[in-house]
């Protein structure tokens, strides 16, 4: 390696550390926000499930009891790279329950973890977009929606979702199934009957519920995973850096004692 590419490559690697430096500001700044947006998205998803138990003691819709084995994946993962293990937990996980059905559809969220399972022999069916990085209530209703529906068809008779659940500074990948909907064991005498409605509202309201708290914490253990990787990425950077400005100033060194030793040389030939 001479010294031009040397330098193209110390160029190289120190656009790679204000790559890492940036990401990880980004990645503190967002698990900041991450964490204040967790607490109520749980809140919400308890008070729906509380909701949709006392309709289950209610009703006999399909949503509270087993049809079939044809299995919906709703598999949570990454936009991007550089946060360390993050996307291979879930994909592992992901790959493991898959393999559990046979009759089964894959809905991905995040291209990382969709080109993972994909090179895994898993192609997604539906690749629901823009939701990883910046997960909103709106895009979780986009996605119960269109799960409902696919339910409602007869079209699926599970759902399961698969996503990084935060806990502190840690996470770890989850397999939950959010229908049939187990009413557990919750039990309500109420004879009332219930409002035209209420069970389909009952239920869409927890999908939403369910998918918005797995988005933000998916999204939050995936900046907790950056955040830890990024300052390992931009020492190593460094590293580099100092190990190739150490080589350059080598090799330039020699280039100089070659070139004064060339002149000597001429000298006394004269």
């Amino acid at each position: 390696m001479n010294n031009r590419e040397i330098r193209r490559r110390i160029a190289s690697v120190k656009e790679t550390v204000k790559i890492t430096k940036a990401m990880y500001s980004i990645s503190v700044a967002k698990t900041l926000k991450g964490r204040t947006l967790l607490p109520s998205a749980a809140a919400f998803l308890e008070d729906s499930r509380r909701v949709l138990q006392k309709i289950a003691c209610l009703s006999d819709a399909p949503y509270f009891r087993s049809r079939g084995e044809r299995a919906a994946f709703i598999v949570i993962g990454g936009e991007k790279g550089l946060c360390g293990d993050y996307n291979q937990r879930v994909f592992e996980r992901a790959r493991a329950e898959l393999l559990k059905k046979e009759e089964r559809y894959l809905f991905t969220v995040g291209t990382v973890i969709r080109d993972l399972l994909a090179k895994g022999g898993m192609e997604a069916d539906v690749e629901f977009l823009h939701s990883a990085e910046h997960p909103t209530p709106e895009s979780a209703y986009e996605m119960a929606a269109d799960l409902l529906t696919l339910y409602d068809d007869e079209m699926l008779d599970e759902i399961y979702l698969i996503y990084s659940a935060v806990e502190g500074n840690h996470s770890s990948v989850e397999s939950v199934r959010l229908l049939p909907f187990d009413k557990g064991d919750a039990l309500y005498k109420q004879q009332e009957k219930l409002p035209d409605g209420a069970t389909l509202k009952g239920v869409f309201h927890y999908l939403s519920a369910s998918l918005y708290h797995a988005l933000v914490s998916a999204a939050l253990a995936e900046n907790l995973a950056r955040v830890k990787a990024m300052p390992q990425a931009t020492e190593n950077g460094e590293k580099m850096i100092a190990d190739l400005t150490a080589k350059y100033n080598k090799v330039r060194q020699e280039t100089i004692t070659r070139a004064l030793q060339d002149v000597s040389s001429a000298d006394h030939a004269i």
